[in-house]
């Protein structure tokens, strides 16, 4: 059974996996984008990644970015395909954790369609919105947190 060490990226290296894993699900598995994922909300995101303890390799990520007045947004969850099933809602919980312990009160997400349920069982609710980014179908999603 693999285990995860749950982190903010910090060093040149983890950035630069962070990365490849962001390029591996979104470019060139889902074809969301055609050359990288990279806008300019990575000038403030904080990039968590999910190692592997076996290989000592990056293989899951997620990152979140302050919209101002205690709001953050989160995004980009990307999980190599030999670790999903298993590190998904560890990264999201602790997103959650790390922006809450920023004094975030509302966290918000654009989430693909199949992933909905999931979000929902983390305790995550639907606002009602959706859109259609590259041909995928994505619903905004919140959670509140009591601070």
């Amino acid at each position: 059974m693999a285990k995860f060490v749950l982190k903010v990226a910090e060093s040149e290296d983890e950035l630069r996996q962070y990365n490849s894993v962001r390029r591996e699900v979104f470019v060139h598995e889902q074809g969301i984008f055609e050359e990288k994922d990279v806008d300019e909300h990575d000038t403030v995101a904080l990039p968590i990644i999910g190692l592997d303890t076996a290989s000592e390799q990056v293989v899951g990520v997620v990152r979140c970015y302050p919209l101002g007045n205690g709001d953050w947004m989160g995004g980009r969850l990307a999980v190599l395909p030999a670790f999903r099933g298993r590190l998904g809602a560890l990264l999201v919980r602790k997103a959650m954790e790390e922006v809450q312990s920023r004094g975030c009160r509302n966290f918000y997400a654009h989430i693909q369609e199949q992933n909905v349920m999931f979000f929902q069982r983390l305790g995550w609710s639907l606002t009602g919105k959706s859109s259609v980014f590259s041909n995928v179908v994505h619903y905004d999603m919140e959670v509140v947190f009591d601070n």
